[in-house]
């Protein structure tokens, strides 16, 4: 009898067990007959180096900080269709709860664009393409966006209209965003086959020798990241890290000071260093590159900049925090060198003297930027305390800054487009918070935040705050207060869920 013959459509949880999968949708009869978790038929998407071929005279790195020249991350394990359940959001248009009919109507509301707009594409995936362009990427950027286009609309937008891996990309999401509130199947089976596009479409502009739509390549990655931040629903420790294939495509091409040639440009190495520089706090070491030279303001947008100030010294928090763990596990001593703690130092009285001034546009935005520049600020003061001094709640310091962090956020309406900036601050000071009532709002905002945007992130974020507040009761209760206050609420989820904390 010929043997059975494997194939790599099954399940992840067949595919990883080494059996074989009846791929039922969502899930296989195999993982609910032993009452296993299936993890679905998702698309893994890996980089990988590759070697490729440099001059003799390589191109310099500009000042964005020394990267490495000599390979280029390019995606890999384009295997299997997107799980079914992978993503489960909801359009912000469509507010009313599912029951309510609007399983019938969400593609039905959701208009599309002209037909001669992308000639190529059938109806179906011009309403998602007009989904994405009107209403999902308000719901990413965190810019105010009153009276004008967001700066997703504005540099993405008109890429997003022609045939390539972006537009690929931002229909997988659309679809993706859409598909719980219709839950339609059909709507994540066009997700997959989108994501699949992508993918295959992003190899080809990477391999082009030519390099003619670069922009495309880096925008197209970093929308694959922010779907993989806000949308991914899985608690893989090993979702792509799509931040690695973005900083080796911007050192195959000069770095960020040679990518510095548009605004377009910009607003993608914006939206790069935000990412890079909360991935770091999540992942508990430094940025993968250095963005003092290039990075100005949020999203590009000119009256976030009081975020991006902040944003630059908690670049400084995660290198000090590496360097201090470093030393900390060399010496197995809990002081530090005399350099780390002057750094520390340093980095305080930076803060300390941050002060920032109302701007001259709408009045209502610039009171909200400049409560979440503050906001910033005193979750960095909490990040400099644990990283610098390895202490955090019940420390008086750290919850001073906790109630200050909460004071500006509560002040800030859920609905603005500031909120969706906010999880990091409301991560850092929700953690540290040891008052059942700032326990509460915390559980109260994040809730809030889903039920306006249905980003599952969020809820993940707020089972993660759960998790450590679990994890720093019981150390009170075994070790007392000065226990409770050497828990870091990074590594307790590193530890436990063996990943980050989606932050951005």
């Amino acid at each position: 009898m010929a043997g059975h013959k494997r194939t790599r459509t099954g399940c992840w949880t067949c595919r990883e067990t080494g059996y074989k999968c009846d791929e039922q949708k969502p899930h296989c009869g195999r993982c609910i007959r032993l009452n296993k978790e299936c993890k679905g038929y998702g698309v893994k998407l890996k980089w990988r180096n590759a070697a490729v071929t440099t001059s003799s005279e390589p191109r310099n790195a500009g000042r964005g900080g020394s990267v490495d020249q000599t390979s280029v991350a390019s995606p890999s394990s384009i295997s299997s269709p997107v799980s079914v359940s992978s993503i489960r959001s909801a359009p912000a248009m469509l507010d009313k709860p599912p029951h309510e009919g609007l399983r019938e109507t969400a593609m039905a509301l959701t208009p599309a664009i002209p037909p001669q707009l992308a000639p190529d594409l059938s109806q179906s995936d011009r309403r998602l393409l007009h989904y994405w362009i009107e209403q999902l990427s308000l719901l990413i950027s965190v810019a105010p966006r009153r009276r004008q286009p967001n700066p997703f609309q504005v540099h993405l937008g008109s890429m997003a209209y022609n045939y390539g891996a972006l537009r690929s990309t931002v229909l997988s999401m659309a679809a993706n965003h859409l598909a719980v509130v219709s839950n339609d199947v059909t709507l994540r089976i066009q997700a997959y086959r989108h994501q699949r596009d992508a993918v295959i479409l992003l190899q080809q502009l990477i391999q082009d020798p030519h390099q003619a739509e670069l922009e495309q390549a880096l925008a197209t990655v970093m929308m694959m990241q922010v779907s993989a931040r806000l949308l991914g629903e899985e608690e893989e420790p090993h979702v792509a890290n799509h931040l690695i294939g973005a900083k080796a495509m911007i050192a195959r091409n000069g770095g960020l000071a040679a990518w510095n040639t548009s605004a377009s440009a910009r607003f993608l190495l914006s939206l790069f260093a935000y990412h890079d520089i909360l991935s770091s706090v999540s992942r508990g070491s430094r940025p993968l590159v250095d963005h003092t030279s290039e990075f100005r303001a949020i999203e590009g947008a000119a009256s976030m900049e009081s975020v991006a100030e902040v944003l630059h010294v908690v670049a400084r928090i995660s290198e000090l925090q590496h360097k201090a763990k470093s030393e900390r596990n060399s010496s197995n001593q809990s002081n530090l060198s005399e350099e780390s703690f002057a750094l520390g130092t340093e980095i305080q009285q930076s803060l300390l003297a941050m002060d920032f001034p109302l701007g001259k546009g709408d009045p209502e935005d610039s009171r909200d930027i400049n409560l979440t520049a503050q906001a910033y600020r005193h979750a960095a003061f909490i990040y400099l305390y644990r990283g610098w001094l390895d202490v955090g709640a019940p420390n008086p310091s750290t919850l001073n800054h906790v109630q200050q962090c909460i004071t500006c956020i509560e002040q800030i309406s859920v609905d603005s487009s500031l909120a969706s900036s906010h999880i990091w601050p409301l991560f850092t000071a929700g953690c540290e918070a040891v008052d059942d009532a700032q326990r509460q709002f915390i559980r109260e905002r994040f809730q809030a935040m889903y039920q306006s945007r249905k980003f599952p992130s969020l809820r993940r974020v707020m089972r993660d705050i759960e998790e450590v507040w679990a994890a720093k009761d019981m150390e009170q209760i075994t070790n007392g207060l000065d226990g409770m206050s050497k828990i870091d609420c990074i590594q307790v989820i590193l530890r436990r869920r063996g990943r980050e904390v989606d932050l951005a």
